[in-house]
């Protein structure tokens, strides 16, 4: 799938645009995220589609999510110190700080300068959705029009202005209302397709394919932790070279943890 992995390593540039203030790139900055929404809900629908027992997939699906739970975890302990950082620039009591950080951490998915993590727990809430209409055995049409309902409902609700709804999720851009409906549009994108064939493994499409999904994965994971880093250090303003510069060192760092992984992985005796 070495055209996806070249798109979602775009992507994430993109997201680094977005996350560095520097403008809106045309109208494109805000697809961004939910197009990673839409390949993670291709690639998930493709294994479930593939296999017709309902309980297998739901083992697909609970293994799917213990995997995305274990990264915004993760990334969540990455993020903290930055979080414990705006709580004390706000001068939050210590009781409201711990009250806020949880809210954000279970029904937000970010808190300062952790703007990316909410795309994890996105996917963990939409993984969740997947699993209940599993569990109910309502087919992938069903879903569909629950995607179609829950991606209109702020808009119907005006939920943008609500303000104790707003109280409670902070924002509509959520597992719900964003990550939810693009996965499930993802999972449309791979039913109409036919099916695909995979290239060699050792090819050398594959090999830069796999380093651009790598790379992709960790220029949206990490890029904030570089980006403020330079803010609070060296208080960096929101400009090309900010984009730039935040790009670089996360492809940088990326490729070389890439590469220690690599030189630790023990080689594959050739066929015989």
């Amino acid at each position: 799938m070495k055209g996806i992995d070249t798109l979602k390593f775009l992507f994430s540039l993109v997201v680094v645009w977005i996350h560095t203030g520097v403008g809106n790139l045309g109208g494109l900055t805000p697809w961004a995220v939910p197009f990673f929404f839409l390949v993670s809900g291709f690639f998930l629908f493709g294994k479930l589609f593939n296999e017709p027992d309902r309980s297998k997939q739901g083992n697909i699906v609970c293994s799917w999510s213990r995997k995305v739970l274990r990264l915004y975890l993760l990334w969540s302990l990455i993020f903290l110190p930055f979080a414990i950082i705006g709580f004390v620039q706000d001068q939050m009591g210590f009781a409201k700080s711990i009250a806020t950080y949880l809210r954000n951490l279970l029904l937000v998915g970010e808190n300062y300068l952790s703007w990316p993590l909410w795309y994890l727990l996105g996917m963990l809430w939409a993984g969740l959705i997947i699993w209940i209409a599993g569990k109910l055995k309502i087919p992938f049409w069903g879903l569909c029009a629950l995607a179609a309902l829950l991606y209109v409902t702020p808009y119907l609700l005006h939920l943008d202005s609500n303000e104790l709804y707003l109280k409670v999720f902070k924002t509509t851009r959520n597992g719900f209302f964003t990550g939810f409906p693009f996965m499930v549009l993802g999972g449309l994108v791979r039913r109409i397709l036919p099916p695909m064939k995979n290239w060699e493994a050792d090819s050398w499409q594959q090999k830069t394919a796999l380093t651009f999904r790598y790379l992709s994965t960790h220029i949206y994971l990490s890029h904030m932790i570089w980006g403020g880093l330079m803010i609070l250090i060296w208080g960096f303003e929101r400009s090309l070279l900010f984009w730039g510069l935040t790009c670089a060192i996360s492809i940088l760092t990326g490729l070389l943890i890439r590469l220690c992984n690599s030189c630790m992985e023990e080689p594959i005796a050739p066929s015989l």
